[in-house]
């Protein structure tokens, strides 16, 4: 009965806790062309796509970076972030890009609603700032 007890405990503090993710990917489009940026532990990866160029460049990731990025997820849930809603849509008139997140784990990939830009719900903003950093860092080198 003691292990029974046990491993009901140790099963439910397992599914109480929000799964690791693997990979971020914030994705951004307009009418000239879309650029996506991944970031995993190892690497961060920026491709733009646009109607006259394209381009793709790669670094590695920082360890700041990475572990800024954990941190700025520490309240997302992940359940949710598909109904969150903009708290603008200025992307509806062409006045901004529609963007939108991937968070990736081992075992599913969660897309967020759209929003303007890198400018996202309250939950995702955090997560968005670090996004927005390592994005331009990219574009920079």
């Amino acid at each position: 009965m003691r292990y029974l007890i046990a491993l009901l405990t140790f099963v439910s503090l397992a599914a109480c806790k929000t799964p690791e993710i693997i990979q971020y990917e914030y994705k951004s489009t307009t009418m000239l062309g879309s650029r996506k940026v991944t970031v995993t532990k190892d690497s961060v990866i920026s491709v733009y796509n646009g109607r006259m160029d394209a381009n793709r460049q790669a670094r590695k990731t920082t360890p700041e970076e990475w572990e800024a990025l954990k941190n700025s997820a520490n309240n997302i849930n992940l359940e949710e972030i598909r109904d969150l809603p903009s708290p603008t849509n200025r992307r509806a008139t062409d006045a901004a890009p529609f963007g939108s997140l991937l968070l990736t784990t081992k075992d599913s990939t969660y897309r967020s609603a759209s929003f303007d830009g890198f400018d996202s719900h309250e939950m995702l903003q955090p997560l968005m700032d670090v996004m927005k950093e390592i994005a331009n860092s990219v574009s920079q080198r």
